[in-house]
C-alpha cells in the first residue's frame, strides 16, 4: 500500500493517447483498446481522466483520483446524452425530443493507494505509475512491488499481491520512474515499463513517451515442447501537450447525480449505496448508514419477490392448489 503522506511537491498536467494490445492465443484476433487521457498532478494529489469509445461507438468518461495517497475515488459516466425515445410503432424519435433518463453511474472507493484496474484492459495503473507515482517511490522501503498491470492485485481480489522488482528513477529520489521491472520466480522479467522520451516541466522530468510489455513463459507457437518468454500485452503512450500548472480546483473526480457507489472503506462483501448528494463524495462516517439502508431495501425487495408467485398475474403465493 502506498503511503498516506504525499512527501513530494510539484504541479503539472499532461494530455495524450494510450494504446493497449492484448495478444490472444490461437486464431482469435488481438484485443485492442485506445484511450485519450489527461493526468492532473498537484503536490501528492492526482487525478486521471480517460475517454474510451467501445465497439458500438458509445463514449465513456472515467475519472480516478486521490488526495492522500491512500483513498482512491473513481467514477464512470456516459460522455454523451441518452438517445431520444422512439414512440411505440415508429422508427423516429419523439418530436418533443423526450429522452430516456440517464442510467445510473458507477463509482468505487478503495483504500489501496495504487489504482490497479479490475479489468485486464484498464489503463489507469499504467498512467499513474508513469505520471503520478512520485510519492509511492518516496516511501517505498522494500524491493517488493505491487504488479500494477495485473488485475489479480486489484482491490476485489488480492491487493496485497507483490513481486520482486527493480527500478530506476528519472531524477533520483522523489521522481518518476525511468524504468520498472517486475520479476518472476526465476528472476525473469514479467513486466517492463520504460520511458522513451521526456519533457522538463518546472524543473521536473516527466515522460513524453513510454511503453509497457507483459511477458510470460509459454510454448513457442507451433512447438509445445520449446518454451520462451512470449508477449502477452503491449502498451504505448504518447503525450501531446503538457502544462506547468494543474487547472483543476478540486483534484477528486466530479461526483455525478444518479451514482451507485461501491465503498470498500466499509466492511462487507460488496458494500454499496446510492449517493444522495451530487457534487459531494460521502465521508466514511456518512457512508455507513447509507450502505445499511441500501442493504435493508435490498432485503425487503428479495423478500417481496419470494412472496410473488410467477405466472399468477403478480398475486401473492398461497398454499392452495393451482386449479384452472
Amino acid at each position: 500500500m502506498a503511503s498516506a503522506l504525499p512527501g513530494w511537491a510539484a504541479e503539472y498536467e499532461v494530455e495524450g493517447n494510450i494504446r493497449e494490445t492484448i495478444v490472444q492465443n490461437g486464431n482469435r484476433g488481438d484485443l485492442l483498446c485506445t484511450n485519450g487521457f489527461t493526468v492532473f498532478v498537484r503536490d501528492g494529489a492526482w487525478l486521471i481522466r480517460t475517454f474510451e469509445t467501445n465497439t458500438n461507438g458509445a463514449v465513456m468518461k472515467r475519472e480516478l483520483g486521490s488526495t492522500n495517497g491512500r483513498d482512491i475515488y473513481g467514477i464512470t459516466v456516459s460522455a454523451q446524452p441518452p438517445a431520444p425515445v422512439k414512440p411505440a410503432g415508429t422508427n423516429s424519435p419523439d418530436p418533443a425530443n423526450v429522452r430516456r433518463p440517464q442510467p445510473h453511474n458507477l463509482a468505487e472507493i478503495t483504500t489501496t493507494g495504487i489504482p490497479v484496474g479490475n479489468l485486464d484492459k484498464d489503463m489507469f495503473a499504467h498512467l499513474w505509475l508513469m505520471f503520478a507515482s512520485q510519492s509511492y517511490w518516496t516511501h517505498l522501503t522494500t524491493n517488493r512491488l505491487t504488479p500494477v498491470y495485473n488485475f489479480n492485485a486489484a482491490a476485489p481480489l488480492n491487493p496485497n499481491l507483490t513481486v520482486e522488482g527493480t527500478w530506476d528513477l528519472l531524477g533520483g529520489p522523489g521522481s518518476l520512474p525511468r524504468e520498472v521491472r517486475y520479476l518472476g520466480q526465476w528472476g525473469e522479467t514479467n513486466g517492463l515499463y520504460r520511458v522513451t522520451g521526456t519533457n522538463l516541466v518546472g524543473g521536473v522530468l516527466i515522460p513524453s513517451r513510454f511503453f509497457f510489455e507483459e511477458r510470460h513463459i509459454g510454448p513457442i507457437e507451433g512447438d509445445s515442447f520449446v518454451h520462451s518468454m512470449t508477449l502477452r500485452k503491449r502498451v504505448d503512450a504518447e503525450v501531446v501537450s503538457v502544462k506547468p500548472v494543474c487547472s483543476l480546483t478540486n483534484i477528486l473526480p466530479v461526483m455525478e447525480d444518479r451514482t451507485i457507489i461501491i465503498d470498500r472503506r466499509l466492511a462487507g462483501s460488496l458494500p454499496d449505496y446510492l449517493n444522495p448528494t451530487p457534487d459531494k463524495w460521502p465521508t466514511v462516517q456518512e457512508a455507513g448508514p447509507l450502505a445499511t439502508e441500501r442493504q435493508v431495501q435490498q432485503a425487503r425487495g428479495r423478500a417481496a419477490a419470494t412472496n410473488i408467485a410467477p405466472g399468477r398475474g403478480g398475486q401473492p403465493a398461497t398454499n392452495e392448489p393451482d386449479i384452472r
